[in-house]
């Protein structure tokens, strides 16, 4: 990294340039948008790319203030994915209320809208449990007839003269759970099909990802209608066990699955968040701090889940995997061709 010193400083003396680290300060949001219609729905409306935290991939503005079929109510904002699904979003400052709730999902079902996203400032966690009652619903009917709801906080933290928005979700579907619900017909069968299924962008990417992973000692992986999950054999499981640790999906997102590599035991939880950062440093928290999303599949996604993956069939097999020999600073394992 290359510091400039600025105009008028002294000239370097030779000794490290230090840092300077500071701590966000936290702003009222309506010193940022003043009103939550007029200004921050608008400025929203936008800037959808700043939902990214949902997992969603791509948003595409459909309509603001989005009038409801025979209600003389509109729906703050009206979006769809890449695959054309719609998603229902109201906003509300401070606290969300019962009204805006009910009244989101009635929205939702009013637009056929696949997903509902209710984004406040706080929420209670009588709401948040209402939320991941029917997220369970949803995945229990699959992505055709299921509404995931997202609950999300927004908060703005100051840096110098700039303004940043947060946004936090408090509740969404599990897809692992889903995938598990709607087992069977259509599902993908193998790599063949699911690198078809992929955005042309990511399918090199993806190929690099699952052949690599393919050449992991104890390796395995299983096809949903648009995943694949990276799976690794597990002692603490069992001969026959294994542990799901990435789901690659074929529009390029890639979640890795913290939590179940700590629930399996395959690594001390210090050490597996020490590899997670070394290989995913831009990696961002999911549901409850559970799933940790990649933004981007990428060169560098592809290289971090063959490190990953070969740092932890290490740690639940050590030497004694045939033909395998740890790598000098013991973080990685060479496996035979």
């Amino acid at each position: 990294m290359t510091v400039h010193a600025e105009q008028g400083a002294p000239q370097s003396t030779g000794e490290p340039a230090t840092r300077r680290i500071v701590r966000p300060q936290r702003v009222p949001i309506r010193e940022v948008w003043p009103t939550e219609a007029t200004h921050f729905t608008p400025w929203l409306a936008d800037n959808l790319d700043f939902l990214d935290e949902l997992g969603l991939g791509r948003l595409d503005l459909l309509k603001v203030e989005a009038p409801i079929p025979g209600l003389w109510r509109c729906l703050d904002i009206l979006a769809q994915t890449a695959n054309g699904r719609r998603v229902a979003i109201e906003n509300q400052y401070r606290a969300a209320d019962h009204d805006h709730l009910t009244r989101g999902l009635a929205y939702a079902v009013g637009h056929d809208a696949r997903a509902l996203v209710v984004i406040a400032e706080q929420h209670h966690p009588e709401f948040i449990a209402v939320a991941d009652y029917l997220n369970r619903c949803k995945e229990a009917f699959g992505d055709e007839k299921g509404i995931a709801v997202f609950l999300v906080t927004v908060s703005v933290e100051q840096i110098g003269n700039a303004y940043v928005p947060r946004f936090a979700v408090l509740s969404r579907p599990n897809t692992w759970r889903e995938e598990v619900a709607t087992s069977g017909a259509g599902r993908l069968s193998g790599d063949d099909e699911f690198l078809s299924a992929c955005d042309e962008a990511t399918r090199p990417v993806a190929e690099e990802i699952l052949r690599n992973w393919r050449s992991l000692y104890g390796s395995s992986v299983q096809y949903g209608k648009a995943n694949a999950s990276l799976n690794l054999r597990n002692a603490a499981k069992g001969s026959s066990g294994s542990t799901s640790v990435f789901a690659l999906y074929t529009n390029g997102q890639l979640w890795l699955n913290r939590g179940y590599l700590i629930d399996g035991r395959m690594a001390p939880e210090a050490e597996i968040d020490v590899q997670i950062q070394r290989w995913f440093p831009d990696a961002r928290w999911g549901e409850k701090r559970y799933y940790l999303y990649v933004p981007t599949a990428g060169q560098a996604d592809a290289q971090g889940t063959d490190a990953l993956g070969r740092w932890l069939v290490h740690q639940t097999t050590g030497p004694a995997v045939p033909g395998a020999t740890p790598s000098a600073d013991g973080d990685s394992l060479a496996l035979p061709e």
